[in-house]
């Protein structure tokens, strides 16, 4: 096969040939992090690190709340927890990421 049977001869072929020969540049620049998605990522993490921190706190009565809020304590902090964890979960799932 001639290198002039490689080359396109159409748009059509033209991008199909310029995928398949830049491949793997394509796919590291979408695997890059950028600073906005690391700032993303950290501020992810920070949150979920004070939604389970502070029902934590909640539960174990840290900022000392009256003994007739002790259900409200307790449902605020297991809310917390629950939804850290979920945050968490959709961190590690990227879910959270709506710029892709």
């Amino acid at each position: 096969m001639a290198d002039s049977d490689k080359t396109p001869k159409t748009q059509g072929d033209f991008e199909e040939y310029r995928r398949n020969m830049h491949r793997d540049d394509n796919e590291k620049r979408s695997e890059m992090t950028t600073p906005k998605k690391a700032i993303g990522i950290a501020f992810g993490l920070f949150m979920i690190v004070i939604y389970v921190g502070v029902g934590i706190l909640l539960i174990m009565n840290f900022f000392n709340w009256d003994s007739s809020f002790t259900w409200v304590r307790w449902l605020i902090g297991i809310v917390l927890i629950i939804y850290g964890i979920f945050r968490g979960y959709r961190q590690y799932v990227g879910a959270g990421s709506y710029g892709n």
